[in-house]
């Protein structure tokens, strides 16, 4: 059993949502001000959109929240052994500079229902959403900017995500850094291959 999909609602989060909720607070600051001030701007302007879980016996409750956006991973510029690998996962009728994703952005669990794994269930909510086949585009990856924190790398490991590159250098580079200088990642670039649900 689910909570989220056997206790809640799933809405688009709109300034009419927010309205009727109580607050929302994940306990952390930069999600909590995005979810509050920013998602429908970004909905507005069309750069992502943002949904969330509310209690069915308790709409006023939100209980999960997310973003989402299109992206892509860029292949042509990794570094030779990862762009072979990740060419040996798709199709070889024709070389493409870019593998089609969707971005989660933003993710966040009320802290009243955190620890409950509610935050692996909207995973994998994300994961049958896109790899269904009501999806109307192409999407093979799921992707994330996890936060470079070792619980946060492992918490989306556990969800089946793989980090893009194999160390932060090479990380570093791919992202606009210099050689020579300090290698300072704030997140983690990570992916989930939806082909990894027809298992």
């Amino acid at each position: 059993m689910a909570f989220i999909t056997d206790k809640c609602t799933f809405h688009e989060l709109t300034d009419e949502v927010l309205a009727a909720c109580q607050p929302f607070s994940c306990d952390n600051d930069d999600l909590d001000d995005f979810f509050a001030h920013d998602a429908t701007r970004y909905a507005h302007f069309l750069m992502g959109k943002t949904y969330c879980f509310r209690l069915s016996d308790n709409p006023t409750k939100i209980v999960c929240a997310l973003t989402i956006s299109n992206d892509s991973i860029r292949i042509y510029d990794l570094p030779r052994s990862r762009r072979d690998y990740m060419k040996s996962l798709t199709h070889h009728e024709k070389p493409l500079r870019r593998y089609s994703g969707v971005l989660t952005g933003r993710l966040g669990v009320s802290r009243e229902f955190a620890r409950q794994g509610i935050g692996s269930e909207a995973l994998q909510f994300i994961k049958g959403w896109f790899y269904s086949s009501s999806n109307k585009t192409g999407c093979r990856f799921i992707i994330v900017d996890a936060v470079n924190d070792p619980k946060v790398i492992a918490f989306y490991k556990k969800n089946g995500f793989h980090t893009l590159f194999s160390t932060e250098e090479q990380e570093f580079l791919y992202t606009g850094g210099k050689k020579g200088q300090p290698v300072t990642l704030t997140t983690r670039l990570m992916y989930y291959d939806l082909l990894e649900m027809r298992k």
